[in-house]
């Protein structure tokens, strides 16, 4: 069965060298309100595989597949984002009858689907406090936490 993992490293490898490197430079330059960016340095030499794992590591599987999709409209791939929506739809789909054909009331497919609270937080000069994505009481990307 397809997950939300192989479904964008397929998508991932449709794209030439130089749509990829575009693709990853997206990832870098703020991909949309309330995700913060992947640092160049994890992006520079990663390949599909990898940056797969970087954005579901950053934004859980759900947001990882849409910030795919956003990424290749602003790319003018939308027949690949399109196809890409409806390949996701489907994981989504055999997750849930693999979930009902179980019993399951909870899974971890269906966890990274429920809501999640996104929060930037700051502190002033006196020590610096950043968490880039709070979910489900787990962090979630780069957390830089410096106390004086």
């Amino acid at each position: 069965m397809p997950t939300v993992s192989t479904v964008l490293v397929d998508h991932l490898d449709d794209l030439l060298d130089a749509e990829f490197n575009r693709f990853k430079w997206h990832l870098t330059d703020g991909v949309a309100d309330g995700f913060s960016p992947i640092s160049k340095g994890k992006l520079e030499k990663a390949k599909q595989q990898e940056v797969v794992n970087l954005m579901i590591s950053a934004y859980g599987p759900s947001d990882a597949g849409k910030i795919t999709g956003r990424i290749l409209r602003k790319m003018q791939q939308n027949n690949l984002a399109d196809q890409l929506k409806k390949n996701l739809a489907e994981v989504k789909d055999q997750e849930d009858q693999a979930d009902q054909a179980d019993g399951a009331v909870s899974s971890p497919a269906k966890a990274s689907r429920a809501p999640r609270v996104h929060q930037n937080i700051k502190a002033d000069s006196s020590g610096r406090v950043s968490a880039n994505v709070i979910s489900d009481g787990q962090f979630h990307g780069p957390t830089n936490l410096t106390f004086n």
